[in-house]
């Protein structure tokens, strides 16, 4: 369940999206990570607020912060004249925990400062038009559901999200999720985080405000919905994907949300057995993950598709290479008992790995 702010929505997750293009070959710049999750059907946002000169944003009931080159916990805690050990326990870390630049940590309790505006003609209505318009009408919200620029929503992150699923659930782009709160280049997150959910930017709307749902549903969890037959039809025809391990299936995909919720699938496997990558394409990013998978390699392929692979040790290949289907890219790193996911992704949305594996 969402921790802060339910979202009232009915949601269509299409399989479609420009989602790879902008995978290969980019800088990461301060508060940028590379764009693995832009999409045509998400709306486009406002950019975060800037911080103050402690480094602080200040929200109607909540504050965050804003970490600079070099911080650690402990000295981003004695800017704003707070116990490391305050700030530390309420994010779940350590007091010598070094944050990345750019990452958001979560105020316990208000430290003072002018709260933030929101953009001229900024309206619940526009953005709800800003949604409907950018997703062909395929989800609907209502106002309560929808955070503001002075009061963005949050969610407190459980086990078994991921930073994909999250954007998914509020319709951003995981790219504006990580930029807003400072996500490193794997995009991991940690059970517990608090993360900061994008605004919708009303600045290029002009089409009338569009009513609201007329039977909200309570929960923000949205329902699987089947692929479509033209969807189906291209992963049948994915000229049949490699195995990406031989071992066996550990946890199978399962994209409901919940305790065995999972956007891949879990292979066991040997420590030491080979990985390879499923079908001919790009390295889009090799990374070192916080979120339980270990190294992970991402390969681009034709056809918006992605592959994620988890848990690899050794990794043979760099961001920017070649490969081919069935080319070994590392091994099964060690565990108990040794695993290694895979995922297969069309747009921003993951998708049953099984049609592509036949």
């Amino acid at each position: 369940m969402n921790y802060f702010g339910k979202r009232t929505r009915i949601a269509t997750f299409l399989l479609a999206a420009g989602f790879l293009s902008a995978c290969g070959n980019v800088d990461i710049p301060q508060f940028r990570v590379p764009d693995l999750g832009s999409s045509a059907s998400t709306a486009p946002v406002i950019d975060r607020p800037l911080p103050d000169s402690r480094g602080v944003i200040t929200y109607e009931t909540y504050q965050v912060m804003v970490a600079r080159s070099g911080d650690t916990v402990s000295s981003m805690a004695q800017r704003i004249g707070m116990a490391p050990e305050e700030l530390a326990r309420h994010n779940g870390l350590s007091v010598g925990y070094p944050p990345r630049l750019g990452e958001v940590l979560a105020l316990p309790r208000n430290v003072g400062g002018s709260v933030v505006g929101n953009p001229s003609g900024w309206t619940p209505d526009l953005a709800i038009t800003a949604i409907d318009t950018a997703t062909g009408g395929s989800i609907q919200v209502t106002e309560p559901s929808l955070g503001r620029p002075d009061e963005p929503l949050r969610h407190r992150v459980e086990s078994g999200e991921s930073a994909y699923s999250i954007a998914r659930l509020y319709n951003v782009s995981v790219t504006a999720l990580a930029s807003w709160n400072g996500l490193g280049s794997d995009l991991g997150v940690r059970t517990g985080q608090e993360l900061i959910i994008p605004v919708p930017d009303t600045s290029r709307t002009t089409a009338a405000p569009v009513a609201p749902a007329a039977t909200p549903i309570a929960s923000p969890t949205p329902t699987p919905t089947p692929a479509p037959a033209a969807a189906v039809a291209s992963a049948s025809s994915a000229t049949g994907f490699v195995k990406p391990v031989d071992g066996t299936v550990l946890r199978p995909y399962n994209p409901s949300a919940g305790r065995d919720k999972n956007d891949g699938i879990d292979y066991t496997a040997t420590a030491g057995t080979d990985v390879r990558v499923a079908a001919d394409g790009v390295v889009a990013l090799v990374s070192t993950s916080t979120g339980g998978l270990g190294t992970i390699v991402l390969v681009r392929h034709s056809n918006d598709i992605l592959t994620i692979y988890g848990r690899v040790d050794k990794v043979t290949v760099a961001k920017g290479d070649t490969v081919r289907r069935g080319q070994t890219i590392g091994v099964v790193a060690a565990g108990d008992p040794a695993t290694m996911h895979f995922e297969v992704r069309k747009g921003t949305d993951s998708v049953d790995p099984a049609p592509y594996l036949r």
